[in-house]
């Protein structure tokens, strides 16, 4: 075999390598046209080990209600019998992420807590940053409001409307909620209800 045929070979093999591994990086289809490389699944950071966002061995009442409402939870004393002015805690290390009044949610304080994850806090009782304010960094027994019954969705009736939130990119929104888990425990559903649960926030 001559050296040139030789060499000839070697360069095609060189390039038809070459054109499979740009195949493989940029996704290219059976024509050779480009197409979006698939992109790789969001891995979700480990959730923090969330409390209760109250006191230590205190009993809540927790419900999810429709589908427009769970994830979120709406928490009251258990037997509701009577929550407000309870001191309302974040159950988890972090920095307070902004605090703000809203017409429906009434007092809101939303805490960051790290690998994107929050939690937010509505219908508190005093104003949205008498105890904390943002950038404040919290432990899991600050006290950072009190339930009250705040803004239009509030119903009138004082309740604790709790979320975790999930975003890398900025702060959450409700359209990033995620189920809740207390202590390891989910509490998840429509329309579920949970009569007894001990705050383990010690």
């Amino acid at each position: 075999m001559s050296s040139t045929l030789a060499l000839s070979r070697r360069r095609r093999t060189a390039f038809a390598l070459a054109a499979g591994a740009l195949a493989l990086s940029f996704g290219l289809d059976a024509t050779g046209t480009a197409t979006a490389a698939p992109k790789p699944d969001v891995v979700v950071a480990a959730k923090p080990k969330f409390q209760m966002p109250f006191a230590c061995n205190t009993h809540w009442r927790l419900d999810t209600y429709g589908s427009d409402h769970n994830p979120a939870l709406d928490i009251v004393v258990k037997g509701n019998t009577g929550s407000s002015g309870k001191w309302v805690y974040p159950g988890y290390k972090g920095t307070v992420a902004k605090t703000f009044w809203d017409r429906g949610a009434g007092n809101v304080i939303v805490i960051k807590h790290g690998g994107g994850w929050y939690t937010a806090y509505y219908h508190l009782k005093d104003k949205h940053n008498k105890y904390v304010q943002k950038g404040d960094a919290v432990t899991a027994e600050t006290k950072i409001g009190r339930i009250g019954a705040t803004g239009n969705n509030s119903g009138g009736w004082a309740h604790l409307h709790y979320e975790q939130r999930y975003r890398t990119d900025g702060v959450p929104t409700e359209s990033h909620r995620k189920a809740v888990t207390f202590d390891g425990k989910t509490y998840t559903g429509k329309n579920k209800t949970w009569k007894d649960v001990t705050s383990k926030n010690c």
